[in-house]
């Protein structure tokens, strides 16, 4: 039998221990938030990043619009798959262009979430998936155990996929980089176009380092 390398044993011991095996905020290069929160290179490949609100009504729904944008025309495939969590997205919201782009996994409960994501990123053939954490309940997403996020992180690694987490909290310990969001708006901003609320968000990346 040939004897575990390093990384097998480390591998062992983040899933029989995750708790041991959290991560520190690495201070970013900037302190000016980032302008590029809608550029897929801002998000590390074979990796899992995660978005978080910085307060209520973050822009968490916004930033999918942003990411979508609005095309003149239809992608003959799509670009990015959607695993919707409490399925609370609203395509009647975007064009027919913007649909185009999205393939959307249609989920109501934390099992199903993961299976669908395990089942994607294990695949290998998308290059970036979306997890949206924010209509599920937040006890139940305190269950979700450390391992089940590690072990998508060594999928994610293993097929160089863009995995992004849209989560009400802080709750990927393994995640290599995390974008706080904040939109800043009020009633009064209800009736502007949406290219003018998404100008509006405000966007600050921190690049994180796991704890070995």
């Amino acid at each position: 039998m040939t004897p575990p390398t390093i990384e097998d044993l480390r591998r062992q011991l983040r899933e029989k221990f995750p708790q041991a095996h959290g991560h520190a905020i690495l201070p970013d290069a900037s302190s000016e938030p980032s302008g590029r929160p809608f550029e897929i290179s801002s998000f590390p490949a074979g990796a899992i990043s995660e978005i978080v609100p910085t307060g209520q009504g973050g822009g968490l729904s916004l930033w999918i619009a942003g990411l979508l944008a609005d095309p003149e025309e239809a992608a003959e495939f799509p670009k990015f798959v959607l695993v919707d969590g409490g399925d609370t997205f609203d395509p009647a919201s975007h064009t027919s262009a913007s649909c185009s782009r999205l393939l959307w996994v249609r989920c109501r409960r934390v099992p199903e979430l993961l299976k669908a994501a395990d089942l994607l990123v294990r695949d290998g053939n998308v290059p970036f998936i979306m997890l949206d954490l924010c209509g599920l309940p937040v006890a139940s997403l305190k269950t979700i155990p450390a391992s089940a996020w590690w072990r998508l992180k060594q999928l994610a690694e293993t097929n160089t996929c863009r995995l992004v987490v849209l989560a009400p909290f802080p709750l990927v310990p393994c995640a290599s980089f995390r974008m706080s969001l904040s939109s800043r708006l009020t009633l009064a901003d209800f009736d502007l176009p949406r290219s003018e609320i998404l100008r509006r968000l405000v966007a600050q990346p921190n690049r994180l380092r796991h704890v070995t």
